[in-house]
C-alpha cells in the first residue's frame, strides 16, 4: 500500500535519497527574502533549490569582487568616504543591483509557491518514504538535535547540514566556506591575534573576502538549525501516516465534531 500510493502521488511531500533530503514545508517568505537580501543565493539554498541558489551565489560573489563592494563598505564604516567612492566600480555595482533584486523577488515568489505545494501535499496525504538505501550510502529520517547541528556548523561550515543528511548542500557550503576563509586569510589573522601581533593581523587580512564571513557563518548556523527542526516535523508526519495506515481501524468512530475525510 505504501509503495503503490507513492507511485501515484501527484504532489510529493519529500524526496529522500541516499545523499540528500529535500522537502516542502511551510516557511515565512519574508525571512527567505531577507536572507536573499543579505547574500543573494542564500534564500534559494535554504529552500532546497541548490542549483539555482548556487548559480546566483556564484554570480554575486564574482560581481561583488569585481565591484569591490565589501571594500567600499569597510572604508565607509571607518569614515573614509572618499576612498570608498574611488574603489567602487559603478559598472559592476549596477550588475550587482540586478542580481540582488532578482534573488529577493524570486526567493519570495518561490517560498509562496512551495508553501502552496506543501499544503496540497498534506491534503493529498502524500506518503513519505523514510529510508533510502544506496550502493555507497544509507539515509533515513530520524530525530535530530537542532542545538547539535548549530555546534557542528560553528566548528566547520557544512557539518551541520551533513548532520541533517543534506549531503549535497553540505558539500557546496564546505567548498564555498573554505574558499572564503582561505582567501580572506582569516586563520592567519587569528594566529597573529592570539600572539598579540595585532598590526600584522590587520595587515594580512583581505577585507574584501573577510566581510563575507559574518553573513556566511550566521546563515549556515541558522540553516542547520531550521533544517533540523523541519526534518523533525517531517519525521513526525511520516510516523503519523504509518500508524494511521497500518494500525488504525477504518471503522473507528470519530468524534461528532470531526469533519475530516
Amino acid at each position: 500500500m505504501y509503495s503503490s500510493a507513492a507511485q501515484i502521488t501527484r504532489r510529493p511531500k519529500a524526496n529522500l535519497t541516499s545523499y540528500s533530503l529535500n522537502y516542502f514545508q511551510l516557511r515565512n517568505p519574508w525571512v527567505i527574502a531577507w536572507w536573499s537580501f543579505c547574500y543573494p543565493g542564500f534564500g534559494h539554498i535554504t529552500l532546497g533549490s541548490i542549483a539555482k541558489g548556487g548559480f546566483v551565489f556564484g554570480g554575486e560573489m564574482i560581481v561583488n569582487y569585481m565591484a569591490h563592494i565589501n571594500l567600499a563598505i569597510i572604508y565607509s564604516f571607518t569614515g573614509k568616504f572618499q576612498q570608498a567612492k574611488e574603489v567602487l566600480d559603478t559598472q559592476w555595482l549596477l550588475i550587482y543591483c540586478g542580481i540582488l533584486v532578482f534573488a529577493v523577488w524570486d526567493s519570495y515568489r518561490l517560498t509562496i509557491e512551495f508553501n502552496k505545494l506543501s499544503v496540497l501535499a498534506d491534503r493529498e496525504y502524500a506518503p513519505i518514504i523514510p529510508i533510502a538505501l544506496g550502493v555507497a550510502s544509507i539515509n533515513a529520517l530520524e530525530k535530530r538535535n537542532p542545538r547539535l547541528s548549530i555546534a557542528w556548523s560553528i566548528l566547520l561550515p557544512g557539518l551541520g547540514q551533513l548532520y541533517n543528511a543534506e549531503t549535497i548542500k553540505a558539500i557546496f557550503l564546505l567548498i564555498i566556506g573554505a574558499f572564503i576563509i582561505i582567501y580572506s586569510h582569516a586563520l592567519q589573522a587569528i594566529g597573529y591575534t592570539a600572539l598579540g601581533d595585532f598590526q600584522q593581523a590587520k595587515a594580512i587580512v583581505n577585507w574584501q573576502w573577510l566581510l563575507n564571513i559574518p553573513s556566511f557563518f550566521v546563515f549556515i548556523v541558522w540553516d542547520a538549525y531550521q533544517s533540523s527542526v523541519l526534518s523533525n516535523k517531517l519525521f513526525d508526519i511520516e510516523q503519523a501516516q504509518f500508524f494511521k495506515t497500518k494500525y488504525q481501524n477504518p471503522d473507528f468512530r470519530r468524534p461528532a465534531f470531526y469533519r475530516g475525510g
